[in-house]
């Protein structure tokens, strides 16, 4: 009896290992998968491993048949009348368009007139165009108030205001002033310490003080620019700097030794100097309803000697 219940207890045993040994050897032995496959957690079979594309960066419709992609339409224009910061419709009813920087429409004259009109200014090319300003409602035509020609439609490509305005101050040839000063730098020139010294603008000129005006043109448009000398800023040489308003006051015998009214300066110790005057100019442009200013600096040169009086003893 006791070797039946022995047998018994050996064969149950048997039968709670048996499932835990035929598990072992998987879990020993993985499944090794070929390049490019990943085990299924679920199955434990080798299965392919598919990875799917990044979504395109560009999101350009691309054309039919490919080719480049096809770029956003570009905003809308906007346009302004600068002379009161509002905004205006770009083009309004029976063919007008803005001028951007002019302020005012423009369309195609129909019919031309004859090219002995003075309007084509003897041109031959280009065409004349009717000009309108705005009149508050885009259901109106614009106000005309004349005609003007043109080479090129006048809302395509207008020029830079500015870019006028720096070639009308190129047509001036603005320079530095000729230095008018006292002691001179002629030789043997000396001047006395403590005597006071004079400067000024010798013989003014509009192209070395103004005013000076230009104007400059481009595509039916113009641009005015008038350029004055606003200050002088002498460098003296000693550390001294002196700002005059204006030409400066020529120095002539009767003044002996005064100081000059407008423009002057003492040196304090005896020796040559190197003297700089800058001449500031200021440019004022208007133009295509806009306006703005161009400053400027040009520099003379002069050298001055400042020595001691020399007393001379005679023998009696």
């Amino acid at each position: 009896m006791r070797a039946l219940r022995l047998v018994l207890l050996v064969a149950a045993a048997f039968l709670l290992l048996a499932p835990l040994a035929a598990v072992a050897p998987a879990e020993a032995s993985p499944v090794r998968c070929a390049p490019g496959e990943v085990r299924d957690p679920v199955s434990g079979k080798c299965v392919i491993k598919i990875t799917p594309p990044d979504p395109p960066s560009d999101p350009s419709p691309e054309p039919p048949g490919g080719g480049d992609p096809v770029p956003p339409p570009p905003p809308d224009p906007r346009c302004f009348e600068t002379a009161h910061g509002t905004e205006v419709p770009c083009t309004l009813a029976h063919g007008w368009h803005w001028v951007q920087g002019m302020n005012y429409y423009a369309r195609l004259l129909d019919p031309q007139p004859p090219h002995t009109d003075p309007v084509w200014e003897g041109h031959l090319d280009g065409a004349i165009y009717e000009i309108g300003i705005w009149m508050g409602n885009p259901r109106l035509d614009p106000g005309l108030f004349g005609w003007r020609w043109f080479p090129d439609p006048p809302w395509a490509n207008p020029p830079d205001p500015r870019d006028l305005a720096e070639d009308a101050t190129s047509e001036m040839s603005l320079r530095g002033i000729d230095i008018g000063i006292v002691p001179d730098d002629s030789p043997g020139s000396v001047g006395l310490l403590g005597l006071p010294t004079w400067m000024w603008a010798d013989g003014p000129i509009e192209e070395n003080m103004g005013p000076i005006t230009r104007s400059a043109s481009a595509g039916g448009y113009t641009v005015t620019a008038t350029a004055v000398v606003d200050k002088v800023v002498w460098d003296m040489g000693d550390g001294t700097e002196v700002t005059c308003e204006g030409p400066g006051t020529v120095y002539m015998d009767v003044y002996q030794d005064s100081d000059s009214p407008t423009c002057g300066h003492r040196y304090q110790e005896t020796g040559t100097y190197d003297v700089t005057a800058t001449s500031h100019w200021v440019i004022n442009w208007a133009g295509m309803g806009q306006s703005g200013t161009i400053e400027m600096q040009v520099e003379s040169r002069t050298t001055v000697a400042i020595g001691e009086a020399q007393v001379l003893n005679q023998a009696p």
